[in-house]
């Protein structure tokens, strides 16, 4: 297999774990704010995984790849807050 076979099916397994893992906690854990930031943080590590290997900006010119990981950051960490705050 090729390099970027192997990552993009690791980053593969990493997603569908982030996703089960939030379903669990979803479902397990009964205090919200431990969900939702739960929830949020596998939703920012997701959003990296996707820029870095799915759309292939870890070699793009910077300003492409923060404007996008800057996406990923500061949207969760709005409905974090919100969510938190209500």
């Amino acid at each position: 297999m090729s390099t970027l076979t192997v990552k993009a099916t690791n980053s593969w397994l990493l997603l569908i774990s982030l996703t089960l893992l939030s379903l669990a906690v979803s479902e397990w854990v009964k205090n919200p704010a431990v969900m939702i930031l739960v929830v949020v943080l596998a939703m920012t590590i997701k959003g990296q995984s996707i820029v870095d290997i799915f759309m292939g900006l870890k070699t793009a010119p910077v300003v492409w790849r923060r404007l996008l990981l800057s996406y990923v950051i500061v949207v969760p960490a709005i409905i974090g807050a919100v969510i938190v705050w209500l």
